[in-house]
């Protein structure tokens, strides 16, 4: 196991979205997409544990919804003002880049998710 900071962690999730263009192409979000938010966190839940080929039955807007977090996830880690530029992750250095990626993708959701739940 090894931490890694937001640098590397951004050059981890770069390596997975070049590796899977698929991931890397999202469209213009429309006013109803935010309805798929759910759809798309279960989407990149199972991309983070099981990995996945493809959105397969995923829904556009929740393509569109993970797509654009996965991006936006990407250049908050790169700018020096944001939070998440300060924080580190623990991987499995055994593992390739793109498995050290989706181990941060993992645990960013439950974090997320469990602040997501103690707010209500």
């Amino acid at each position: 196991m090894k931490t890694v900071n937001a640098e590397q962690a951004a050059e981890s999730i770069f390596v997975l979205l070049k590796a899977n263009p698929w991931l890397n192409t999202p469209e213009v979000m429309t006013e109803n997409d935010f309805h798929a938010k759910d759809e798309a966190i279960l989407f990149l839940q199972r991309m983070a544990i099981h990995g996945v080929n493809g959105f397969g039955d995923t829904s556009e807007p929740a393509q569109r919804i993970a797509s654009g977090f996965l991006l936006d996830f990407m250049g908050k880690l790169m700018q020096a003002e944001h939070p998440l530029n300060r924080k580190t992750w623990l991987v499995d250095d055994s593992k390739s880049l793109i498995d050290q990626a989706l181990q941060i993708i993992a645990a960013e959701l439950i974090e997320n998710h469990h602040q997501t739940q103690a707010m209500h």
